[in-house]
């Protein structure tokens, strides 16, 4: 191609006449000083000289090369234009769960994806660009439609699905959504009433198997997780019936070989669900299994979803954990609501201002596992400073400093180790921001990211000096202004008592944020579950320390996250751990754990249904470590009813959204769906234009064109006038 030069249309120069003129003038005079005074430049040293000719063209090249520097100098900005078509787009989203497949063909995986490949085909023809799904309990993007779908997954979360997708085709020109599925929806919301679609139509494609076989199912178990030695648990159970009318089913529940419950029943209809309640008696601790089951009938389809294990965790006691406040607080009540969860823990609140029988307090503490104390500092109790009174009996404490009166307790001298300046009575709000080096602690994921979410804390305007025991759990941050101020710290038991102090309020507002913004307060309870977890563990100082979940879904992927410490307890980078895990069949899988962020993680992926034996070994320093526990991996089994596919959903779906159920796809010519949404108007691209400004000296032409001239003039002069 030959060389092309693009020379821009529409400039912006925003200078005066007398920019203008200064700029010519200046380029002239010194082009006529350089070239302009004789009629001829004689030769100097070297070279022939140049006739007036010569002269004068050496005189207009330098006055261009000047003439372009002032123009650049009046700043002239070049404005271009740059048109972008956006073509609509069609969504595909296809159920990927089991239950797709459960009662089909081996082959017919395989046909509905050569199916979803001509439907991607002809929407594209069409004129739309085509993104594609792929949900069970997430969400799946799918990069390539050669790829295929997979149907393993073990729920089916229609309106988790919906929601991660809705951020994804916000103002986008999408012309609709195109959704297959069996309409066996078993987590989340109504897709009929509890789904937030879109504004968009859903047209909906009919999956799985309509027919309906006669079988017999555990749909789900109601259980404690926790429960107590000598004490009575529920345990409720909810069997599904199809095509058993008139006949008799019978469930037990058996534990250590031995049926220990049962219960019979007469189903009644074609279709029947069945509640069977038992209580039973935890007779020993530690982590039993109870298997409960239905008999199976001779003619049932399946019986492999007649049995379902469940696991209880049996302790001798539950923790107390005593709230005490001097008078109450909305921040208190967040944290009794993020401990309500954890079944191991028994919370009780006391007011301090309005209690009226005193012993009460002296009896919670003599029984009492952690102590929360909001606005103790500086206040005294029977005559007794609460530091003093709580240091006595040796209680782990979380110390929460929430008002003026405690912040004048850290002003004075004290014994927790924490010195707070006097300047003034000012208060300020401040963002928190965690201490990426606090390695005492695993936070849950996204927890950093959620407190810059959050709403600011109300604090001191002091300074705040905290002795070396303590470690810094988060600092203040103003605005985008992050600081190393502490505010929130941890002191381990090698200090005393373990405790905990955090200066500030409004926990109560980031409970109510949390939720606001996830629909859900999991992040919150976490963060304060980890921290009183911490100091209601026994101290059993160890130098190689490994954790995971002790109840982790089939869908869900068993990691495991670890620390090793030298002599000294400084965490080690360099250690290799060893991991090994064994199902109840004795088989072993092994992992060696991989450096992370903070500490060693191991991913085991996705393991089946039943109890693990997990052991970790290491050498530090020569010394050999170890440390072990129990997983156990819960199989809800949603997913392995048999039910028929329920293609009603699908239509009221369709309906609700201004779509149309098309058919079941076997039934269906993939072209369809894109002859339903083309009926219904497919809409046009829509062509963005977006405006650039730049600085004219971008261009590289004046670049070239100034070096050029000043090249050519460099060379006349050497060759005929020498220096």
């Amino acid at each position: 191609m030959p060389f092309q030069i693009e020379i821009p249309r529409d400039w912006i120069i925003e200078a005066e006449a007398w920019q203008w003129a200064a700029a010519v003038c200046m380029a002239g005079a010194i082009a006529l000083g350089l070239y302009g005074w004789n009629t001829a430049i004689k030769k100097r040293s070297t070279g022939q000289g140049l006739p007036a000719w010569g002269r004068w063209a050496m005189g207009l090249m330098r006055f261009g090369v000047l003439g372009i520097i002032g123009f650049l100098l009046l700043e002239p900005l070049i404005r271009s234009t740059q048109y972008d078509e956006e073509k609509p787009v069609a969504i595909v989203l296809v159920d990927e769960s089991t239950s797709v497949l459960a009662r089909t063909a081996d082959s017919t995986a395989d046909d509905i994806n050569a199916w979803s490949r001509a439907l991607v085909e002809d929407l594209s023809n069409r004129g739309m660009e085509v993104e594609c799904y792929g949900f069970d309990g997430e969400l799946r993007p799918l990069t390539s439609i050669d790829s295929g779908f997979h149907w393993e997954g073990v729920q089916t979360n229609l309106s988790k699905a919906v929601r991660t997708l809705s951020p994804r085709i916000e103002n986008r020109n999408v012309a609709g959504i195109v959704m297959a599925s069996d309409g066996l929806i078993n987590r989340g919301a109504s897709p009929v009433y509890g789904v937030q679609w879109p504004n968009l139509p859903v047209w909906t494609i009919g999956l799985g198997d309509t027919s309906a076989v006669r079988d017999r199912w555990i749909h789900s178990i109601n259980n404690n997780a926790v429960a107590y030695l000598g004490n009575v648990f529920p345990v409720q159970a909810f069997v599904e019936s199809q095509g058993m009318d008139g006949r008799t089913g019978k469930i037990e529940i058996i534990h250590n070989g031995k049926v220990i419950a049962s219960e019979s029943w007469q189903t009644v209809g074609a279709s029947e669900r069945a509640k069977l309640e038992f209580m039973l008696t935890a007779e020993a601790t530690g982590l039993q299994k109870y298997i409960v089951q239905v008999t199976s009938s001779e003619d049932e389809y399946d019986t492999t979803n007649n049995r379902r294990a469940v696991y209880i965790d049996v302790l001798e006691s539950r923790r107390i954990i005593a709230c005490i406040g001097a008078v109450a607080h909305p921040d208190l009540g967040a944290i009794r609501m993020a401990l309500e969860s954890l079944e191991s823990y028994e919370i009780q609140i006391f007011d301090v201002a309005s209690l009226r029988n005193a012993n009460q307090v002296t009896d919670v503490l003599n029984e009492a596992d952690v102590v929360i104390a909001h606005n103790l500092l500086g206040k005294r109790w029977g005559g007794m400073q609460w530091t003093k009174l709580l240091s006595m009996n040796d209680l782990p404490v979380w110390w929460m400093a929430a008002d003026e009166s405690t912040w004048e307790a850290l002003q004075r001298d004290n014994n927790l180790g924490v010195q707070m300046t006097a300047s003034g009575d000012l208060t300020q709000t401040h963002q928190a921001r965690l201490n990426p080096t606090f390695a005492a602690l695993e936070w849950p994921e996204g927890l950093a990211e959620g407190l810059q979410q959050w709403p600011p804390i109300l604090g001191p305007f002091e300074q705040i000096n905290w002795s070396p025991a303590w470690s810094t759990i988060a600092n203040r941050q103003f605005g985008d202004v992050e600081t190393n101020d502490a505010f929130w710290g941890l002191r381990g038991s090698s200090s005393g008592s373990k405790q905990i102090l955090s200066i500030g309020e409004g926990l109560w507002r980031w409970r109510m944020r949390n939720f606001a913004l996830t629909q859900s307060h999991v992040l919150f309870d976490t963060f304060i579950q980890r921290q009183i977890q911490y100091l209601a563990a026994e101290d059993l100082r160890k130098r190689l320390i490994v954790q995971t979940e002790r109840r982790i879904g089939a869908d869900q992927r068993m990691q495991f996250s670890g620390q090793a410490f030298d002599a000294a307890w400084t965490p080690m980078r360099d250690a290799t751990i060893e991991l090994k895990l064994t199902d109840e069949e004795g088989q072993v899988f092994t992992r060696t754990m991989l450096p992370a962020t903070r500490g060693f993680t191991a991913d085991f992926g996705r393991m089946s249904a039943g109890t693990y034996k997990w052991e970790a070994l290491s050498t530090l320093g020569g010394t050999a470590f170890d440390d072990d526990g129990l997983v156990v991996v819960e199989d809800s089994q949603i997913e392995r009813t048999h039910a028929a596919a329920n293609l009603d959903v699908l239509a009221q779906v369709s309906e609700a959204t201004g779509g149309s159920m098309i058919g079941y796809w076997n039934d269906t010519a993939p072209e369809a769906p894109g002859a339903a949404m083309e009926a219904s108007g497919i809409p046009s691209a829509i062509r963005h234009e977006q405006t650039q400004l730049r600085d004219a000296i971008d261009w590289m032409f004046w670049l070239m064109l100034a070096l050029a001239l000043l090249t050519v003039e460099w060379i006349i002069r050497r060759r005929n006038l020498g220096y």
